[in-house]
């Protein structure tokens, strides 16, 4: 396949229209293979993809550094992104650095992975003050081996942080001491995502704005998606796949650690099984969910999750698969 680049909005850069999101680089309690990591990561490269996204909690650093180690020497032909401004408790941070003490009996706690998850995340807090920015791009830039981050995004700050913007000036200064060359902001509240990504439009430094949109989340489209295309800010797409119901075996679903019940798992999946008739023998699902976000104007690029190869070539090849036909597309803006 021939990689297609587009505008990362306003900004000089251009990005590759499909690019690595680094959510599940480095593993965690349940599955663990960095080999595997580092072969899909320079198999992307050769395909063309350019565009790394990561974050600096994400398996506490580990994803920054696999990423580090395999582009290091490419640099200057890669666009790197990363997340900073969520920190765990002292007690979480000594709890995750024990995690790989229990993957060998990690098959004993799938039973209790949703609870583990729930109560990690209530370990998780938002902090996007001067000094721990500061402190959390520094730890960036050397997981990362590099002196610049090409966009610094801040993750999941509240509607008040947004609203003040006070947080501007600290990563204006970030941009004058040539540390990064441009910022964002990576919405993923998902009760007020497309409140956020609004609030985010008032702000001109703002280049990117990182955002859920799929087949079953289309909320931001109608409502804010028009808006950044206007003032030409960058639009990067998280969880094409809906972190993992949108694909043709379901072998990859991330969600469900995410849900408080079986309920919700259920009702996810139901969502998902909707989706089936853009299946085809040429087609995968989540050949059809890239498919249908790459369609949209206004879209930079899209961020699946990737950390097998397998993976990597099936999300590659959908540009090369049939397109969404007019009557597929009305099917699914008819989808509740």
């Amino acid at each position: 396949m021939t990689m297609q680049y587009r505008p990362l909005g306003n900004t000089p850069l251009r990005v590759s229209e499909i690019g690595v999101g680094g959510q599940t680089l480095g593993g965690g309690i349940y599955y663990r293979n960095d080999a595997e990591v580092r072969l899909m990561l320079e198999a992307a490269f050769a395909a063309g993809v350019n565009f790394y996204d990561t974050a600096d909690h994400y398996n506490q650093g580990a994803s920054e550094t696999l990423i580090g180690k395999v582009l290091q020497g490419k640099r200057s032909q890669v666009i790197l992104a990363t997340k900073i401004g969520t920190r765990y408790s002292s007690a979480a941070q000594i709890a995750l650095r024990l995690r790989p003490l229990l993957r060998p009996v990690s098959g004993l706690l799938r039973s209790s992975k949703n609870s583990l998850h729930q109560l990690r995340n209530t370990q998780k807090r938002g902090d996007f003050s001067p000094a721990y920015l500061r402190r959390a791009l520094e730890g960036s830039l050397r997981r990362l081996r590099t002196d610049y981050v090409d966009l610094l995004q801040l993750h999941k700050p509240p509607a008040d942080v947004l609203d003040s913007g006070a947080f501007c000036e600290t990563l204006e200064r970030f941009k004058s001491e040539g540390k990064i060359r441009f910022y964002g902001i990576a919405c993923d509240h998902e009760e007020t995502m497309v409140e956020d990504a609004i609030r985010c439009l008032k702000h001109p430094g703002i280049a990117a704005v990182q955002v859920t949109i799929n087949l079953v989340q289309r909320q931001a489209i109608a409502s804010w998606l028009p808006q950044a295309r206007k003032l030409g800010l960058a639009v990067l797409v998280r969880n094409p796949r809906d972190q993992g119901y949108l694909t043709t075996d379901g072998s990859d679903i991330m969600a469900e650690t995410y849900e408080k019940t079986q309920q919700q798992v259920r009702s996810r999946m139901e969502r998902a099984r909707r989706c089936q008739f853009l299946v085809r023998d040429n087609r995968t699902l989540a050949q059809a969910a890239l498919l249908y976000l790459l369609q949209l104007p206004g879209v930079s690029s899209v961020l699946p999750r990737l950390y097998r190869r397998e993976q990597l070539t099936e999300i590659l090849a959908s540009p090369q698969a049939p397109a969404l036909t007019d009557d597929e597309l009305r099917r699914i803006a008819a989808l509740a």
